[in-house]
């Protein structure tokens, strides 16, 4: 099976971490609610975030698991190697 790889540009990541700056990060958030906020499509929001977590610039908490494969997140900045 081919492996897609899918990235996103550097605006893309600093339009996500405007809004992941602007929410309270003790919340759990949805990426569709993320993506509105930043006026992106989800698909795309979805790789912003993974690009920018994998870039150690966000971290992703999970915050409620309804089972294994359904869990809620709250996204927080890294500031200076640590989450704020």
């Amino acid at each position: 099976m081919p492996i897609i790889a899918i990235t996103t540009t550097p605006e893309e990541q600093e339009q996500m971490l405007g809004v992941i700056r602007t929410i309270d990060s003790t919340e759990a958030i949805s990426v569709a609610c993320l993506a509105r906020m930043a006026g992106m499509n989800a698909s795309r929001a979805r790789y912003a975030i993974a690009d920018l977590v994998d870039q150690g610039r966000v971290v992703r908490v999970p915050i409620k698991a309804f089972n294994k494969k359904y869990v809620r997140y709250s996204y927080k900045e890294v500031q200076d190697g640590t989450s704020n």
